[in-house]
């Protein structure tokens, strides 16, 4: 054999792997690959998600049930699964950033489905071992200001084929409102209404128009200039700030009470033990501006109750990159004058 000259090959990791548009357009695509080579009767989905995880099943018919993911005080997050049923799919993930997660036996799991999809968008910085899942996906829009771009990946095999398509109205609007928040941010334009308008908009669109689309070449250039280690950095220190100064406040309790060395927090979640959105109300009127995860929607049918008590008090605290250990002691003084006037 000849040895040396040019190259004629480039070793590749195993599987295969996709960049998309969102979330929501990589697990569709998952699944279609899924329903190319397999029986599904049903998929088993945590009862704490987002209404865009659940949406995809049912866009292609798959009965969707949920196993209750919720919040004890002694044991933290926890999850409790019922028994698999055939030719179904098993869907799990972590939540905010953090590993910690009872009731969750993966090798058990791994012996009970033939097919498991894990959803790592919230973990993706997350310092791990190998995935269990036949397959995998990631949306990075919520950890920086990327247009729109999401990973899929198959463990074993190569996926089925995939246009390439731009959503080139949606990534003009997503960068449009970027652009726009930038100059109120930096240089107080009155831009404030106009962003996010664009912004409502965008996701209105992607709402009704997400399937097959791939992300467009600035997004992937967004991708492939990240700062990973300022991103974990920076997270981390302000959630630890948020940690310290939030344990010991009555009526408010932290998701977690620890930040292992692995965990890179994509928010810091609390659970408001009244009157959840009174909190979030108060703290809009000092301009800090924090979401909640989730919404209940329709899509959520047949969800336990108890699976639904921690979409009524959780609150999820901004500590990302944008911002210092001085801002979040600032969140944290905010909170204790809350709960301080109300006691």
């Amino acid at each position: 054999m000849e040895i040396g000259s040019e190259f004629w090959d480039v070793p590749s990791q195993e599987g295969d792997r996709k960049f998309l548009l969102s979330g929501r357009t990589a697990l569709e695509y998952i699944l279609r690959d899924i329903l190319s080579g397999h029986k599904v009767e049903s998929a088993l989905l945590p009862s704490y998600c987002c209404h865009t995880m659940i949406e995809p099943f049912l866009r292609h018919e798959i009965p969707v049930r949920f196993y209750d993911v919720h919040f004890d005080r002694e044991i933290g997050l926890c999850a409790k699964l019922p028994m698999a049923r055939q030719n179904e799919i098993f869907y799990y993930m972590t939540y905010f950033g953090f590993s910690q997660m009872s009731g969750m036996d993966l090798s058990e799991i791994r012996a009970s489905y033939e097919i498991i999809i894990e959803d790592q968008t919230h973990s993706w910085l997350i310092d791990r071992t190998q995935s269990m899942a036949d397959y995998s996906y990631t949306s990075y829009r919520k950890w920086a200001g990327f247009y729109g771009i999401a990973e899929a990946k198959k463990k074993a095999g190569c996926f089925i084929s995939l246009e390439n398509q731009s959503h080139y109205e949606y990534n003009s609007m997503r960068k449009n409102a970027m652009l726009l928040k930038k100059q109120y941010i930096d240089e107080k334009a009155d831009t404030k209404q106009e962003f996010l308008r664009i912004f409502h908009e965008a996701e209105e669109l992607l709402e009704s128009d997400y399937v097959g689309y791939t992300p467009n070449v600035d997004s992937v250039v967004q991708l492939i200039n990240v700062d990973f280690n300022l991103i974990k950095e920076k997270r981390r220190k302000n959630a630890t700030v948020l940690l310290n100064g939030l344990k010991e406040i009555p009526g408010l309790t932290p998701i977690y009470g620890n930040l292992s060395d692995v965990d890179t927090p994509l928010f810091f979640p609390v659970l408001v033990e009244r009157d959840r959105d009174d909190v979030r109300r108060y703290l809009i009127e000092q301009q800090v501006y924090c979401p909640v995860h989730w919404p209940l929607s329709e899509y959520h049918e047949g969800i336990s109750e108890i699976g639904k008590q921690i979409y009524h008090q959780e609150l999820s605290l901004v500590c990302d990159q944008r911002y210092g250990e001085d801002d979040m002691e600032r969140v944290v003084k905010l909170i204790a004058a809350y709960f301080n006037e109300r006691t």
